[in-house]
């Protein structure tokens, strides 16, 4: 999942129109960034759910840039050693 984060509104929603007439699932949408005190400066995102090809590309033209979202941390826990580790203590005589 990626977001084109555009700093207009006409920007994205356009956008957003192209991608659907594509047959592109997108949603639009306004995003705080951390820190911002007035939400009339919240970025407005489209959310893209597939796979665009040149999606970044396609996004510079119309005036946007991609945050591609992180992948969630696996759920598998890391492996546990076989056997307890022996710790060496110096013997002071």
């Amino acid at each position: 999942m990626a977001d084109v984060h555009f700093d207009e509104r006409d920007d994205a929603e356009a956008f957003a129109s192209v991608l659907g007439a594509e047959g592109i699932a997108c949603r639009l949408h306004r995003d705080e960034f951390a820190g911002e005190d007035d939400f009339e400066d919240a970025a407005w995102l489209v959310e893209v759910a597939d796979s665009v090809p040149a999606l970044a590309h396609r996004a510079e033209e119309a005036g946007g840039w991609v945050v591609v979202a992180p992948e969630p941390p696996s759920a598998a826990p890391a492996p546990l050693p076989a056997e307890p580790r022996r710790i060496k203590r110096s013997q002071h005589h």
